[in-house]
């Protein structure tokens, strides 16, 4: 009997593996790797069951960051194929589906981001998080030592000399975890300037462990793409802005920070179409909706799915949605899918 229909759909993988190909001990072995993998997903998605929403949040990553994808786990894993080993994501940023894949999962995860800091935290974070802990707890969540901080991480940026990966990854972290937003270079927020959220958000970088490979470098999403022309993508790029869509419902660019969008304003959003295209292996691409990636992606659109988005949680100004009577911002998203 099946327990439901993704058990089902298990039994269906299962049963499309080419019982031609090698060796009949080789395909039982392949039809049973899949099976367990396909149960493995299952039970997890079992796991993040919600009550108000289909999926609860999770959230495995120590960083904060704008835009992540803590609620979208479970509808991102739902979509991929059973018995997936290897992702590649050409935009990790606050890795909330890529920890999530690795560490419940299993799956190796190659992935990249453009913003060096970020990849510097996360290679430390991945390979050195016991020292990263230790510099960390040498900081006081306070007024002054973020000013500091943040002046010292900005004379990096600016410079891009003078601090060891274990100090630019110290000062990103602090720095962003305990912005408004959060952000990078941001205001520093009173939510977060507080020693006991502090502590348990250094405890988490301490903790942090892999269960399978995770590597990260500083490069483009084209040069992922040429390397990688037949692996599977999860790709989560710079929302489409105004500018890009009229029909878009986002403004501003936040991409490293919205003072200085230089990642976000001005993205190549048809060059990334165009990878997508002709990539011949797999993906699942998560995108604000909108009548250009409407357009863009009409043959792959699976789902729209909605969640909250976090950003500037907290904030008490007075905004449109607060005169309504919330301060909820719900998402505008498509899950568009190639497999």
């Amino acid at each position: 009997m099946f327990r439901n229909e993704k058990d089902r759909n298990s039994v269906a993988d299962i049963q499309s593996v080419d019982s031609g190909s090698g060796s009949g001990h080789h395909v039982k072995e392949q039809q049973n790797n899949l099976w367990r993998c396909g149960m493995k997903k299952n039970e997890f998605l079992h796991s993040l069951r919600g009550t108000k929403q289909k999926y609860k949040r999770l959230s495995l990553s120590p960083i904060r960051y704008a835009g992540g994808k803590s609620l979208a786990v479970g509808h991102i894993v739902e979509a991929l194929p059973n018995g997936i080993k290897r992702i590649i994501s050409p935009f990790l940023g606050g890795g909330s589906i890529e920890t999530a894949l690795n560490l419940r999962l299993g799956v190796e995860i190659i992935a990249c981001d453009i913003l060096e800091p970020l990849v510097i935290y996360w290679q430390q974070q991945i390979n050195n998080p016991t020292d990263l802990y230790h510099e960390l707890s040498k900081l006081r969540p306070d007024k002054e030592t973020y000013k500091e901080v943040k002046n010292q991480l900005k004379r990096y940026w600016e410079t891009k000399k003078g601090l060891s990966d274990l100090e630019v990854a110290t000062l990103y972290f602090f720095n962003h975890n305990l912005s408004y937003g959060p952000s990078f270079l941001g205001w520093a927020s009173s939510v977060y300037l507080d020693e006991g959220r502090y502590k348990k958000m250094i405890e988490r970088v301490r903790d942090f462990r892999t269960e399978a490979s995770f590597k990260v470098s500083c490069e483009s999403f084209e040069q992922l793409f040429e390397k990688y022309p037949t692996d599977f993508f999860y790709c989560d790029p710079p929302y489409m802005l105004k500018d890009d869509c009229p029909t878009s419902k986002m403004f501003a660019g936040i991409y490293p920070q919205r003072n200085f969008p230089t990642h976000h304003k001005g993205f190549n959003h048809g060059v990334l179409h165009a990878c997508l295209e002709n990539h011949k292996g797999g993906f699942v691409l998560s995108y604000n909706h909108c009548e250009k990636t409407t357009q863009l992606y009409k043959n792959y659109i699976k789902s729209h799915p909605t969640w909250q988005y976090t950003m500037g949680q907290g904030e008490t100004r007075i905004s449109f949605n607060r005169k309504e009577g919330t301060n909820i911002k719900l998402s505008h998203e498509i899950l568009a899918v190639k497999i």
